[in-house]
């Protein structure tokens, strides 16, 4: 039998599924992320083939087979010189042999996070996860893409500026340069930190993933839920900046006039009230 396989390599995790030529879904499986820039070629290479193996081992032992079709849309791939660096970390030893160079699309994860939202001729993507990113085409067939910098130079509207974000506005309120705010406390609680020190030993560790960062969001969440200002005011920043990349995007293809798809991609949208319901609001 013949099956397609599926990457979608994000800031946070990558999620594989193999499918038969019919669409069904035959074999899923997650691992860590394959974002390079964010975990290195080392770990992105390792957690798209553990990912892969994981899901070629739940097609009844099959070993000895090649994809049909394989299409890979990885977070970080924003140039070609990114797509260089992603087809080596593909084409390795390991999983090549299950992989035809000739049939396979190796892509930002926009890209495809478009096409699982939306089958219209007019669309726009936006992704708001650990990182974020926006991505639009258009019936002509024109594309735009913007934001999706990485958090050096760019990720407005991510988890992990949102979590960033608090963690200034609880070190200003610590040192009273900044109004007081409950992130004192609840950031310090869901990172299981007792004070200033540890907090400070937890950010500079020679571990640093900004995933750990981004998933301070969710607590950015709570605790504008239980009505701190300064979170509010954190996630309604970060949403305009989600805002502002959608707009652009939509003026860049020609569609401030005319119907289109908007697809919501990302855990930062799980934050229905002071978010997402942010962005609705105003798109």
């Amino acid at each position: 039998m013949d099956y397609v396989l599926g990457v979608d390599g994000g800031g946070t995790k990558t999620i594989v599924q193999v499918a038969d030529l019919s669409g069904k879904v035959v074999a899923e499986s997650e691992s860590g992320s394959s974002n390079y820039k964010s975990v290195g070629i080392k770990i992105a290479k390792e957690n798209i083939n553990k990912a892969i193996f994981k899901a070629i081992d739940m097609l009844n032992n099959l070993k000895e087979f090649t994809f049909k079709d394989a299409c890979f849309g990885l977070a970080g791939n924003d140039s070609n010189e990114d797509t260089k660096i992603y087809k080596e970390i593909i084409f390795n030893d390991v999983i090549e042999k299950y992989l035809d160079r000739n049939k396979i699309i190796i892509c930002n994860d926009t890209r495809i996070g478009l096409a699982a939202g939306s089958d219209s001729k007019n669309g726009v993507m936006i992704i708001c996860g650990t990182g974020s990113n926006c991505y639009g085409i258009n019936e002509q067939g024109r594309e735009a893409k913007v934001n999706g910098w990485d958090y050096i130079l760019g990720d407005e509207g991510s988890g992990y500026e949102i979590g960033i974000k608090a963690l200034r506005a609880l070190m200003r309120a610590y040192d009273g340069r900044g109004e007081s705010t409950l992130l004192s406390k609840t950031v310090l609680e869901d990172l299981n930190i007792k004070n200033i020190s540890e907090l400070i030993k937890w950010a500079y560790s020679d571990y640093f993933l900004k995933v750990r960062v981004a998933a301070i969001a969710k607590t950015v969440c709570k605790t504008a839920e239980m009505g701190d200002k300064i979170s509010k005011k954190i996630l309604k920043e970060e949403a305009d900046e989600a805002i502002i990349s959608v707009k652009t995007v939509v003026d860049k293809l020609g569609l401030a006039d005319k119907e289109f798809d908007l697809v919501f991609v990302g855990n930062v949208f799980k934050c229905e009230k002071y978010f997402k319901s942010v962005l609705m609001r105003k798109l």
